[in-house]
């Protein structure tokens, strides 16, 4: 490796670094030093202290744009997918180790070997059918494997059951695909319900928490409304808070822009981006939305016939030659998948 080529990957790791918000929008010239500082000094005066909010006061002060913060934070997420093809290696949060599950007499999933990376962005990949949902129960226990072992951490949650395994769950948050909202409660109610659920918080501080929530996610004001009156993007923006109100460790996202629109669904993926860039969550996403998926995350993993095909950096799979995973890319007949 070239003394150049070494200088050039050692910025690019450094430029990757996770960084508060307003020290990212300040690097990246999105905002200037003293735009910032006066933000802080005004979430001081309100009573806010919470860093992850500190977009929507620059919003609020005119100094930013909503769209231009969500492409400033998306060019940085780019950075970090960049840097990780470079450099891959990271923590796995989840392992599965020889998993196989027949469901109706078909091997769903067959001798499966996957890793999570913790605190990235992972997309899991593949014509319909190949296990992708039903590995995702596996994550949280929804299911047990017939053969193999699932870990969480130093957790082998497939073999959990009762108390044990509801303290893994707790790591979790899951947005189902159709959002899974109670059609019968508000927004409000909708997010609070984990809380009211699984947690001994005063009413009082858990609808504050409900109100910065909905902030995170741009539905500030729509607490009162029922999932009947909101648009689907809307939808899925509100099963998303109620995934973020426990603050999880790790979310499960099953098709999160499956029946949008395209600018629907590129807000959802900007949200996604905006929700990794506040928290440093590990994030995993089922999702057919290909080529656009290779643009947001920094790991994938293709399933193929209940097996891993691939997984790496983002970038290495989308150039990948392997002919399976080029012909679902494109979405061409001609390849060795045989739909027709």
């Amino acid at each position: 490796m070239s003394q150049e080529h070494a200088q050039d990957r050692k910025r690019i790791q450094e430029e990757a670094q996770p960084l508060p918000i307003g020290a990212r929008l300040v690097q990246n010239q999105c905002v200037t030093p003293q735009q910032l500082q006066q933000a802080l000094t005004q979430q001081a005066k309100q009573g806010s202290n919470k860093e992850s909010l500190i977009g929507k006061t620059l919003i609020e002060m005119g100094y930013i744009s909503h769209p231009a913060l969500l492409e400033c934070l998306f060019h940085q997420l780019t950075r970090e997918r960049i840097a990780y093809q470079i450099d891959p290696e990271a923590t796995s949060v989840i392992r599965f180790v020889n998993v196989e599950k027949t469901l109706d007499g078909r091997k769903v999933l067959d001798d499966l070997n996957l890793e999570i990376p913790a605190n990235k962005i992972t997309a899991i990949i593949g014509i319909s059918g190949g296990g992708k949902s039903v590995t995702l129960k596996h994550m949280v226990g929804l299911m047990k494997p017939d053969k193999g072992t699932v870990w969480v951490g130093d957790q082998p949650v497939s073999r959990l059951s009762g108390r044990q395994l509801n303290a893994v769950r707790r790591r979790f948050s899951l947005l189902f695909q159709e959002g899974a909202l109670f059609d019968s409660l508000n927004v409000t109610d909708n997010v609070a319900f984990p809380l009211r659920e699984k947690t001994d918080l005063s009413e009082q501080e858990i609808l504050a928490r409900v109100e910065t929530t909905l902030q995170e996610v741009n539905l500030a004001g729509m607490g009162h409304k029922f999932p009947d009156e909101l648009s689907g993007g809307m939808k899925k923006r509100a099963a998303l808070a109620r995934a973020l109100i426990t603050q999880p460790e790790i979310i499960l996202l099953d098709e999160p822009t499956a029946g949008l629109d395209p600018i629907i669904e590129n807000a959802i993926h900007y949200l996604i981006c905006d929700t990794y860039m506040r928290t440093r969550y590990t994030i995993v996403c089922i999702s057919h939305a290909v080529p656009a998926i290779f643009d947001w995350c920094h790991h994938v993993i293709v399933l193929h016939r209940g097996r891993v095909l691939a997984s790496g950096p983002s970038l290495d799979i989308r150039n990948s030659t392997d002919p399976t995973i080029k012909q679902f890319i494109s979405g061409d007949l001609d390849g060795p998948i045989q739909v027709i």
